[in-house]
């Protein structure tokens, strides 16, 4: 059986753990996150300053992007915890195929 996940496996504890590229593109996700709220977070600063200038449209396109960011991140959160509850699944039945002997 070849798992589509991949994973590396402890030898010290029966745990198996994502590898490094699934690590890594969850960091990416996150720091690209962060540079975006950062961005966001600049122009909100900008426009308290200039606050006589602001248009209305100008304001409807921020609120409209802080609850995009908001919506975005809140899907993020449930992606990363549904992907932490499939790799218990997976480790569960990689465990009971070696308990079997039906995998390595």
């Amino acid at each position: 059986m070849k798992l589509s996940l991949p994973v590396a496996i402890s030898f010290f504890y029966n745990v198996t753990v994502p590898t490094h590229s699934v690590k890594r593109q969850a960091v990416k996700k996150r720091l690209a996150l962060h540079k975006r709220r950062t961005q966001i977070r600049a122009e909100i600063s900008t426009l308290k300053r200039d606050r006589a200038s602001v248009k209305r449209e100008e304001f409807d396109a921020m609120s409209k992007t802080l609850r995009q960011l908001e919506k975005n991140t809140n899907d993020l959160a449930t992606q990363l915890t549904r992907i932490a509850q499939i790799q218990v699944e997976v480790d569960v039945i990689k465990r009971a195929l070696v308990k079997a002997k039906l995998l390595n």
